[in-house]
Formats: structure tokens, C-alpha cells, sequence
């Protein structure tokens, strides 16, 4: 079909010359059809920015709460679960940065055969320490924790003695206490290291299923062609997850008794003492600082999160806000690489749509329309210009 508007070629008056003669109504159809595709695209864009910012931001803001009694904002977030879930080949380097709760991992998550003979020991082991403490309560008489080799969880409750030894010499440290205070110091490790035997020997039995689980695991990982047979893999994977949440109340529950030792340290202290510097000293001294570290993390990841989210609204340092976003998801994703067994696939190709939607932010100027960074480069532009006058 012939062009409704065509140029008109004509032929000039001098004999080798042309004239081209244009048609304004095509060169304005042109122009309108390119105005409207790079507003479309601008509208698009700017949509694209506040729907990822009120995103990062809400996910931000609701990580804090704020304590009308204190006047003050707390944390309602910990990135232990996140850490700790970590898989792939960079797992071991994000399971570091959550507290290792007195290396459980090395010490309780350790394959071991439940055969016949053993499981008949611990029983009658757990039957008979269970009548003696309920024969010494009525009593009230108490005696040295005990953790002895036959119970699963004896390793790992040495690793926790030590540790609050450590915790509780610390406190016996500060030099404004009172030697009544030391002592009593004593007496509530003491109380807390019999409460931990009491809890170790209670759940003996399942830690020992746990570890038997384990060492099943472990067989079955073994055998050859696991690694190649479809619907194996996935088996393996699935009891893998389901045996990886047993011992999460144990380590929880161990967390609760740390909290209790420090709790009654620092009870230790007279309230004037409390409300002193002494008080700040002590908190540190009975904090772990492992637990100190993660709250760090904490307040940083819902901080940066928060802080993305608000500039891409307002649409202020645009691109910097985008690439932080990126890197954010990018160390998130790299958490649940889709190709581990056991990873959330789903959870990986959820944040790479995102990951993609701040990297074209990012790499376009997004910020400069219905954004302040619209008000910045105008300033800086202008900055420019007067300074070469």
C-alpha cells in the first residue's frame, strides 16, 4: 500500500540537482509516536519504582516496633533462622555469622547407631538419674550436674558448662561487687548447671533417635547411586529437611537458660546498681557476644532494607538505592541456590524477579521523573553551567 503521505521528489530547475520536499504531517505523526512510547515507558518505570520501594520499605518498617513504655523502637526481627537455613557451597559462611549456641552442631548433630544394646543402657541410665533427683528434691537436698558419656547430649552439655563458667568468672570479675554477691554468683551457676542435666537427661532418649536418624541419613547417602536417581534425591532431601528441625527446640531451649543465667547474674545487684554504669557492665559481661554480633546484623539488614525502600520511593539517589537492593537479594539468593538439594527453588526465583527489577532501576533514570533526584540533577546541571561562565 502506497504511503498516504509520501515525500514529494521534484525535479529542481538546474539540470543536476534534486529537491527533496518533506511532508510535515508524516514528520509530525513520527514525533508523536516517539513522544508517546518514551512516556509510556517513563510512566512505566516510575510504577516499577514505587511498587519495589513499598515493598522494601513496608518489609523494612514492620521489622521495628516501638515500645510506648521505653519511648523507644525495638527489634521483631532476627536473621538467625536465615543464617541458619543457609545451603550451597557458601552455607558454612552464613551459618557462621548466627550464634553456634555452644557449638551444637559439632557437639549434639552427630551420626550415631542406636543399636539394641545401647538404647537398653540409656534407658535404664534416664530411669534411674529421674528417681534419684525426684528422691533429692523431696529431700531437698542437691548435688554436683552430672553429664556422663552414654548420654547423647553429655558433649554438648560439658560445651554449655564451660561456656557459663566462663560467663559467670566474668561477672566474679567486677571489681564493685561484694563478695556476698560473688557468691551467690556461684550458687545460681550452680542451679543453672543442675537444671541443665535435668533437661539433658529428660530428652536423652530423643536425642538418641535424633542421632540414630542422622546415622540413617548418613547410610542411605552412601549407597551407590543416590546421587543419580531422581526420586531418591528428592527423598533424601525431604527426610534431610525433616530431620534438620528436630533439634531446633533443644537449641531454643538452651538459649531460654542462657537468657536465665544472665537474667539471674544480673539480679545479683542492688537496684541502685542496676541503674548505674555497673548495670551496662554487667550486660556486656554475661551478653554473649556472638548474640551481640546478631543483633548488630539485625539492625543493619532492616535499616538498609528500610532505607532502599524509602528512597526509591521519593525517588532520591535512585540508582545507589537500586544497587544496594540488588546486592541485598543477590546475598539472600545465594542462601537458597536452586541447583542444592534441599534448597527453596522458589523462594531463589522469587527475589530474582526482583533482583531483575532493581537492576533496570538501577541502570535507567527512574528517579529523575516524579523523584527528587529530578531536583538534584537540575542543581547540579546548573552548578555546572555557572562554574564554566
Amino acid at each position: 500500500m502506497p504511503d498516504p503521505a509520501p515525500d514529494i521528489i521534484a525535479q529542481s530547475p538546474h539540470e543536476n540537482s534534486v529537491v527533496i520536499e518533506t511532508n510535515p504531517a508524516a514528520d509530525d505523526c513520527h514525533v508523536r509516536t516517539a513522544w508517546g512510547c518514551t512516556w509510556t515507558g517513563i510512566v512505566a518505570l516510575v510504577f516499577l519504582r514505587l511498587v519495589v520501594g513499598w515493598h522494601f520499605f513496608t518489609e523494612g518498617a514492620k521489622k521495628f516496633e516501638y515500645d510506648s513504655g521505653r519511648h523507644e523502637l525495638k527489634m521483631t526481627f532476627s536473621a538467625e533462622g536465615f543464617f541458619n537455613g543457609a545451603k550451597g557451597p557458601l552455607a558454612g559462611f552464613f551459618q557462621s555469622q548466627a550464634p553456634t549456641t555452644h557449638d551444637w552442631r559439632e557437639l549434639l548433630a552427630q551420626p550415631q547407631q542406636m543399636t539394641p544394646e545401647a538404647s537398653d543402657k540409656l534407658t535404664a541410665w534416664v530411669t534411674r538419674y529421674v528417681a534419684r533427683r525426684k528422691n533429692e528434691l523431696a529431700k531437698g537436698q542437691t548435688t554436683e550436674a552430672e553429664f556422663i558419656e552414654i548420654v547423647p547430649g553429655a558433649a554438648w552439655g560439658e560445651q554449655i558448662r564451660e561456656d557459663w563458667q566462663k560467663i559467670a568468672g566474668q561477672f566474679k570479675k567486677i571489681k564493685s561487687l561484694s563478695d556476698e554477691q560473688r557468691t551467690q554468683a556461684d550458687k545460681v551457676l550452680e542451679t543453672q548447671e543442675r537444671n541443665l542435666a535435668d533437661f539433658l537427661a529428660e530428652e536423652a532418649l530423643d536425642m538418641q533417635d535424633y542421632q540414630h536418624q542422622l546415622w540413617r541419613l548418613e547410610q542411605a547417602e552412601g549407597v551407590g547411586g543416590a546421587d543419580e536417581i531422581p526420586f531418591r534425591k528428592e527423598r533424601i532431601a525431604a527426610k534431610q529437611a525433616d530431620v534438620s528441625r528436630i533439634p531446633l527446640r533443644w537449641v531454643a531451649a538452651v538459649k531460654k537458660n542462657d537468657q536465665y543465667l544472665a537474667d539471674n547474674l544480673g539480679d545479683v545487684l542492688t537496684p541502685e546498681q542496676q541503674s548505674s554504669p555497673l548495670g551496662s557492665r554487667v550486660e556486656t559481661a554475661v551478653t554473649d557476644p556472638q548474640v551481640t554480633q546478631l543483633a548488630r546484623n539485625n539492625l543493619l539488614v532492616a535499616c538498609v532494607i528500610t532505607a532502599v525502600g524509602f528512597c526509591l520511593l521519593i525517588g532520591l539517589f535512585t540508582p545507589i538505592a537500586a544497587i544496594l537492593g540488588a546486592l541485598f537479594l543477590l546475598m539472600v539468593m545465594a542462601t537458597q541456590p536452586p541447583w542444592v538439594d534441599g534448597a527453596k527453588s522458589e523462594f531463589f526465583y522469587y527475589q530474582l524477579t526482583e533482583f531483575a527489577a532493581l537492576v533496570l532501576l538501577a541502570a535507567t533514570c527512574a528517579g529523575k521523573y516524579a523523584g527528587l533526584d529530578s531536583i538534584i540533577h537540575r542543581w547540579w546541571s546548573k552548578r555546572g553551567t555557572t562554574k564554566g561562565a
